[in-house]
């Protein structure tokens, strides 16, 4: 078993030094005899592993190590056992390792890479594993893995810029429960005690109800944070426990329609590409694609083109008849088809659609934005006005 050893020493020339070292202890040993150092201090550090869950950072990293490992010609198994000794998860390391079992077993990566995964509990879709098994298939496994990082890059990125373009607005949403709740529990509550319950039901209809629901979730406090408390983790539980196809949903709300069309077609087209460039045939990868998660009209349009193209059609002809797929694209398609550059071309579709989707998102938030905050400042106003007008009408109250 591996340690990790700090040591001081003294070398052949008298000058003390300091090192670090990570293998077993007879590695140590032989290290320490070839250089020819006297010890005169040792330590043995355990190190500590990070139990977190391999997230799909990981996955991304330990495909771009093993396609430069694989690359420079470093064997399978070597390269696996040399990511073991760096790794820093426990989930990594028992990934890695039970890669290694599977393929001393005799399975191809592919298959010991969908076994090791499922064992972790770690979800990815069946696209991914077809990048190493269609490399595998071709003999060129580093290729393979080129495009798979590639392909994962782009999922990468694309949920980069989601997350950024919701931070914002996520803020401002939050913000303005906090504001709320410092209103109704800290401000409101104690601007209604000059009131008494008679001169309660004299106030203006706007004062009246908001200096009562303050006065009421003041009195409840501790039931309405219970209350609030259980309705997010109801919503967090369905959330990670109902399967729902968000998607379709998604698709129907006007203005988001379009974002989420130019977001599944860029995940088309650059999956397309991506195969075609790893050698993969136009029949093979459409068959591919069936495994992926897409809009409904989507994923019938490729299941119609695979058939359609086995019948002698051009996947052109087949995507002209299709509303989900823009006129624009067309000819590009045609032009990829006829000079045998389709994936050159899907390349292209896919980085137009990115840009397209960028550029819908940006244009969602310039109207989420003024109308989080236009929101937030009617709903401060009413207070003020409410409070202005309860103070107001003291004195008729008085009187």
């Amino acid at each position: 078993m591996e340690t990790l050893y700090e040591y001081e020493a003294i070398v052949a020339s008298g000058e003390n030094i300091k090192g670090v070292f990570k293998g077993t202890e007879s590695d140590f040993e032989k290290m320490i005899s070839s250089k020819k150092l006297t010890l005169t201090n040792i330590k043995k550090v355990k190190e500590k592993l990070d139990k977190s869950k391999f997230s799909n950072n990981d996955f991304l990293d330990f495909i771009e190590e093993l396609y430069y490992l694989t690359k420079s010609g470093m064997p399978i198994d070597k390269a696996l056992k040399m990511l073991t000794k760096t790794a820093k998860k426990e989930s990594q390391i028992n990934i890695l390792k039970s890669i290694l079992n599977e393929l001393k077993a005799g399975e191809q990566l592919s298959v010991s890479l969908t076994k090791a995964l499922k064992k972790e509990k770690v979800k990815v879709d069946s696209l991914t594993i077809s990048f190493i098994s269609t490399a595998e298939e071709v003999g060129d496994l580093s290729n393979g893995l080129f495009q798979l990082f590639e392909y994962l890059s782009f999922q990468k990125k694309i949920r980069s810029d989601v997350k950024q373009a919701l931070a914002y607005p996520l803020f401002l949403i939050g913000m303005s429960i906090v504001v709320t709740f410092l209103i109704f529990f800290l401000i409101i509550p104690k601007f209604s005690t000059i009131f008494s319950p008679e001169e309660f039901g004299k106030l203006p209809t706007i004062s009246y109800f908001v200096l009562s629901l303050g006065a009421y979730l003041n009195d409840h406090m501790s039931e309405f944070f219970l209350g609030f408390a259980a309705f997010i983790g109801t919503v967090i539980f369905i959330l990670k426990k109902v399967k729902i196809d968000w998607l379709p949903l998604l698709q129907k709300i006007p203005k988001i329609s379009d974002a989420i069309v130019d977001l599944q077609l860029t995940i088309v087209y650059n999956a397309m590409s991506t195969m075609l460039v790893g050698g993969l045939e136009l029949d093979k990868a459409l068959k591919q694609m069936q495994h992926i998660k897409l809009l409904p009209e989507l994923k019938d349009l490729l299941k119609n083109t695979l058939f359609e193209i086995k019948r002698g059609q051009t996947l052109s002809a087949v995507f002209e008849v299709s509303r989900i797929i823009p006129s624009s694209d067309i000819a590009l398609l045609y032009v990829g088809e006829s000079s045998a550059t389709l994936e050159k071309v899907f390349k292209s579709l896919g980085v137009r659609h990115s840009d397209a989707f960028s550029a819908n998102v940006k244009k969602l938030l310039s109207l989420l934005e003024p109308i989080v905050i236009v929101g937030l400042g009617v709903f401060i106003a009413i207070i003020v006005v409410a409070i202005m007008m309860a103070i107001m009408s003291i004195t008729d109250i008085a009187s």
